[in-house]
């Protein structure tokens, strides 16, 4: 097997694995969102990203489904969404 293939099936299996956690490291955060370190650190000392201390303060740990929702809670509105929501202000502003 060539170098490459073996790196691609480690990566397969890590991500795997990944994804069937229940809590995530903030490296495994970085790796599963795709966001740099820094910046995760920056929005966690903001109070922006829901996170957890270990007891004694020094690692963190993130609920899967908390990332997943938060990363959720800015959704974009289609075109077709948005034509929607436009006709429907629309007629309501005839009516008036």
């Amino acid at each position: 097997m060539q170098k490459e293939s073996v790196i691609q099936v480690m990566t397969d299996v890590r991500n795997l694995l990944l994804h069937q956690k229940e809590l995530f490291t903030i490296s495994e955060v970085c790796s599963y969102t795709g966001y740099e370190k820094s910046y995760l650190y920056k929005l966690c000392s903001a109070k922006t990203i829901p996170h957890y201390k270990s007891p004694g303060g020094k690692t963190l740990f993130f609920d899967k489904a908390e990332i997943i929702a938060w990363l959720k809670k800015n959704p974009v509105k289609t075109q077709e969404e948005m034509k929607r929501q436009a006709d429907i202000i629309s007629k309501s502003t005839k009516r008036n």
